[in-house]
């Protein structure tokens, strides 16, 4: 059988853009935390982020002091654990200048 030649008209295609939506598109994760409501922990490369450290100050000075959940390979870190240790080191850290305040006026 003998095959047909393609004419210039046949080979002429359309080219349809696709509609975009006014909103942006929105991560498979993103839309999970609106449901449920703000983040309760974090990663420790979110915490130390959040104290604005970085991730091997958090890992040698603070990690030790905080209660982490760990499930596998995952870290979490509470936010309000963040905050009871920055309560804490803050606590610390003017007790001891009032310390060495006293110790120089003695």
């Amino acid at each position: 059988m003998p095959r047909k030649v393609a004419t210039p008209q046949q080979l002429q295609l359309e080219v349809v853009r696709p509609e975009r939506s006014e909103k942006p598109l929105e991560r498979r994760n993103g839309t999970a935390a609106q449901k449920l409501g703000p983040r309760l922990a974090l990663s420790p490369d979110e915490a130390a982020s959040v104290l604005g450290v970085s991730r091997d100050y958090l890992d040698e000075h603070v990690i030790g002091e905080l209660r982490i959940v760990r499930r596998g390979r995952r870290i979490l870190i509470a936010l309000t654990e963040l905050e009871r240790w920055l309560d804490r080191a803050a606590t610390i850290g003017v007790s001891i200048e009032r310390r060495a305040g006293k110790a120089a006026n003695a």
